[in-house]
């Protein structure tokens, strides 16, 4: 459900706290000109099956009707114009979101329409884009999209079933690993006509089929097969890859920034799911080398809206005249939205945490409590959950169907820890906050004691007399505090913690290589989780390069849960799936449970943006519900 530099988080997850490698890096790249005239439409108007509808709902019925004229949560009326800056921090050097080489520029989405589009308001419920409509057999073995017959590529040229099939072809066989995943379970294509497409889809062992796979097929952004019959897709660096979006990239400057322009013959502005929206005529994304470089240019005036996720910064770093006077302002709202839950993730690739006592005597020795009192203000929470903030985080003892699904494994999971995890909900290590970790470290020292590492002049070592070493890598300055101050409390079980700063390039080629002992990872789940969490658990995942497993977890119990998250054909069956789900995972402790914020903070120049009233249950996206105030 995460690609090597988090796209804008803050932005894009609701405010929840979202190539060519020959050229010189300074070098500025432009969009090519388009290669063909405009063609006519193949069908100026059709008319759709009666079986056909124009949206389709995870579970239930979507919220808005056929005829529906906009999104609740846009301003309708927002004008057309001026300027957006933006400001993150890392690097970039591919303009192509779709591939394992390189690391893609932020805001890429942004010029690509997909078949169908998610409401911001609906655990899953997809509205049409490209697709004018849709049609799902009612057991789900296929899918049949008909295309809007005045959609267009960029250059003019009609978008059709041809390039639809094209794209789903090129990203399973050249693309993230998780499209093959996903695109490998359609068996045949079937083009009707030039503007209709049918898909039929394989069953899963037990011959049903998946009720998500449709919906997962229709977020596809479709791609021009003229254009990229003629690019190395795989290796396409900086070359501009055509979408049929609102806006085009107007220019890229490695590493440094990216602009795109709106364009005024977007052919779908008047659609009820784009009302509202892309209003900005440019937006530039600028990249920065740190936080602290990209604060100092906000508070400069350098960019117009900065997102704030340090709590110290929040609380002691807007002391400016700028706020006082009105000139910036400052927004802060609570919310019950999914969050940003950080982790420190193991490498169960590696032999050293292949024993759960060891991994549960690491989770021991991390304080929160101390942490969040002396560097987060104590604002931040402690998630015993994937699903922190939400009614899908497992809670109490399991019970009923959640119960249910946990016992079909007995057989597989051991009966001392099949009672814990039946009896009691996942409980992070605490302490009073004064820093006194005793208690927990007496209990971590059993632990690695009983695994077979004793304590000997000062240091924690095996049988062999090999010290026990490992290395947390972090490429956020944010983050070194948190870094450093676990290197001092496993210090004391005579542990060595190195904490390696590593650049942002370095950093997502070794998670690419599944490089690392310890990195500090960012769950971003929904509240209609599906096939993405057996993308996250998969073995055969586990190994496979630039994965989402990037725990590389092969645990046959954690998959088969998450397959019954994705055959979930209820609410009430999805959350006892990933109640189940959640407890077991969290119990084995593959990770560290770090914080998560249900608090988002913002800070805005006010001459310079403006956005709709933020409804706690959505949040806000300035990039694409935004506009300018200067424009009238």
């Amino acid at each position: 459900m995460l690609k090597k530099i988090l796209p804008l988080v803050v932005i894009i997850v609701a405010i929840i706290f979202g190539y060519n490698y020959f050229q010189k890096p300074s070098e500025t790249i432009h969009s090519p000109e388009p290669v063909q005239k405009a063609e006519q439409a193949l069908i100026k108007q059709r008319v759709l099956p009666e079986k056909a509808v124009h949206a389709l709902a995870r579970f239930g019925t979507p919220r808005y009707p056929a005829n529906f004229t906009h999104f609740s949560y846009v301003n309708p009326e927002a004008p057309k114009g001026g300027a957006l800056r933006l400001g993150t921090v890392g690097t970039f050097d591919t303009t192509n979101k779709d591939i394992v080489k390189g690391i893609g520029a932020e805001g890429l989405l942004l010029t690509f329409d997909p078949l169908m589009v998610r409401s911001a308001e609906e655990p899953f419920t997809v509205y049409g884009v490209l697709a004018q409509g849709v049609e799902v057999a009612p057991d789900s073995s296929s899918v049949t999209f008909y295309l809007n017959p005045n959609a267009r590529f960029h250059d003019g040229t009609p978008v059709t079933a041809e390039d639809v099939k094209f794209s789903i072809e090129l990203l399973k066989e050249k693309g993230l690993p998780r499209y093959r995943q996903y695109y490998s379970r359609i068996t045949q294509f079937e083009i009707i006509d030039p503007l209709t497409i049918k898909m039929h889809l394989k069953a899963n062992d037990d011959g049903k089929y998946d009720p998500e796979l449709p919906m997962i097929i229709a977020v596809v952004r479709v791609l021009s097969k003229a254009q990229l019959e003629k690019v190395d897709f795989a290796d396409s660096g900086l070359t501009i890859i055509m979408g049929s979006g609102p806006y085009k990239v107007a220019s890229a400057d490695q590493g440094r920034s990216i602009t795109y322009q709106r364009n005024p013959d977007y052919w779908g502005k008047d659609l009820p799911v784009n009302k509202g929206q892309y209003n900005f005529d440019t937006i530039k994304i600028e990249y920065f080398k740190n936080a602290q470089a990209q604060f100092q240019a906000f508070t400069a005036g350098e960019f117009d809206v900065y997102f704030e996720t340090n709590p110290n910064q929040w609380e002691t770093g807007y002391n400016l005249a700028a706020v006082k006077d009105g000139k910036m302002k400052r927004v802060d709202t609570t919310h019950k939205r999914p969050v940003a839950v950080r982790t420190i993730i193991f490498n169960m690739r590696k032999p050293s945490f292949t024993d759960i006592r060891i991994r549960k005597a690491l989770g021991l020795a991390f304080d929160f409590d101390t942490l969040n009192k002396i560097v987060f203000f104590g604002v931040m929470k402690c998630p015993n959950s994937l699903f922190a903030n939400t009614f899908l985080a497992h809670h109490g003892p399991a019970e009923g169907k959640e119960k249910e699904l946990l016992e079909k494994f007995s057989s597989q999971i051991k009966p001392e820890f099949m009672k814990e995890i039946l009896e009691h909900e996942f409980t992070p290590a605490h302490t009073d906050g004064n820093g006194d970790q005793r208690v927990n470290l007496e209990k971590a020292d059993g632990l690695l004691k009983e695994a077979g590492w004793t304590v000997k002049d000062g240091k924690r070592v095996n049988s062999q007399g090999q010290q026990m070493a490992f290395e947390i890598m972090i490429k956020d300055p944010k983050l070194e505090k948190i870094a450093l101050a676990y290197r001092e409390s496993v210090k004391k079980l005579g542990i060595e913690l190195t904490v390696r700063m590593m650049d942002a390039v370095q950093y997502e080629n070794r998670v690419i290589e599944s490089d690392f002992d310890m990195i500090i990872h960012t769950w971003a789940n929904s509240l209609s989780p599906g096939n993405e969490q057996l993308y996250y658990f998969s073995a055969k995942n586990a190994d496979a390069k630039g994965s989402s497993n990037y725990i590389g977890i092969k645990d046959p119990v954690a998959e088969e849960l998450a397959r019954e998250v994705t055959m979930a054909n209820d609410p009430e069956s999805l959350a006892a799936s990933v109640h189940a789900m959640d407890r077991y995972v969290m119990h084995n402790y593959f990770q560290i449970p770090l914080a998560f914020d249900n608090t988002s903070r913002w800070a805005y120049w006010v001459d310079n943006l403006a956005y709709p009233e933020v409804n706690p249950e959505v949040g806000t996206n300035v990039m694409n519900w935004g506009w300018s105030p200067k424009v009238k």
